[in-house]
């Protein structure tokens, strides 16, 4: 088992991989890398399993040493990553890249989106729990000891792990789609008991700006307030990731992957589950809007993705 140190951990970063799925009934969220996408062209790059665990920084990213050989790849967010050792170079995202032992990885703020992923192959060694690897903070398990990262931890990792996949994925490829486009897709929900025509019909023509109070469980949107017919009330129901609830104040909440697994807001709208990852992406201040499309438009925006990324490059390079 190889391992490495953080020496600096930013403003929160955590281990995360793809979640804890078929445990919503027992009030566990789905949980897992805010953006998916990123974390599962990381992996792919290095030859890993799509749910390897991996480091996910928000805002800002993470200083680490590796104490042994090992091959990296950072994508999601910009920032810049700096290679420091024998052999000091800046390094490029979306590719693989070879570190030494003593090296140390050095990335900076994050400048476009809100979140970064440092995969290593082999993936990051973690104890599962409820058949997943992910960092639930708010009820503290999963992950690193179900925290967020400090300085001085040490995380192992094998590389033996990893498939001898060695691909690099076209950085443009993936990043006008997570940090460009501010349009986000959703699918209306019925209305006819919880919002007018009127109040909907402005949700969808408001430019909103994220909130500063937004985080993994929820992200708040400012903007035109948004009126129910419910006073933003009802009887509790299921929530999952994307849903648009619109509480007494009119500002809408879009859950986050760790969110509560019911909630008594009445929901306006659904995010498609192929613009999840952009909404992982979303930073305070960031402007925001969204389309509306039907459930089989989503479902075939789905698939698409999928196939799109189901494709690799044929061109093959060395590791860096």
């Amino acid at each position: 088992m190889h391992s490495f140190s953080i020496l600096e951990p930013g403003m929160l970063t955590t281990v995360q991989a793809l979640g804890f799925p078929h445990h919503v009934e027992m009030g566990v969220p789905e949980g897992g890398a805010a953006d998916p996408l990123s974390l599962i062209v990381g992996n792919r790059v290095l030859g890993n399993f799509d749910s390897a665990p991996a480091l996910e920084c928000t805002l800002t990213g993470a200083t680490v040493r590796f104490q042994e050989v090992a091959t990296i790849a950072i994508t999601g967010g910009e920032t810049y990553v700096q290679l420091e050792g024998a052999s000091s170079r800046t390094l490029q995202p979306w590719n693989p890249h070879r570190v030494n032992a003593g090296d140390v990885v050095r990335m900076g703020p994050i400048t476009r989106g809100c979140r970064t992923y440092l995969c290593v192959a082999g993936g990051i060694a973690v104890r599962s729990t409820l058949f997943g690897d992910s960092t639930n903070l708010r009820a503290g398990f999963g992950g690193f000891h179900g925290r967020a990262l400090r300085a001085g931890d040490t995380l192992d990792f094998d590389p033996a792990e990893a498939r001898p996949v060695n691909r690099v994925m076209d950085a443009d490829r993936f990043s006008p789609q997570l940090l460009d486009r501010r349009t986000l897709r959703a699918v209306e929900l019925p209305l006819a008991d919880r919002f007018d025509p009127d109040g909907a019909d402005r949700f969808w023509r408001t430019e909103f700006t994220v909130s500063n109070q937004s985080d993994r469980t929820g992200i708040r949107l400012e903007g035109a307030s948004i009126p129910t017919l419910c006073a933003g009330r009802m009887i509790s129901e299921g929530m999952t990731p994307g849903a648009i609830q619109v509480p007494e104040n009119g500002q809408p909440i879009v859950l986050g992957v760790d969110h509560p697994t019911t909630g008594g807001y009445p929901v306006l709208a659904c995010i498609a589950s192929v613009d999840l990852a952009i909404l992982g992406q979303l930073r305070p201040r960031d402007k925001v809007r969204f389309e509306p499309v039907s459930v089989s438009d989503a479902h075939r925006l789905l698939r698409a993705h999928y196939q799109q990324l189901g494709k690799f490059p044929k061109r093959e390079v060395p590791i860096r």
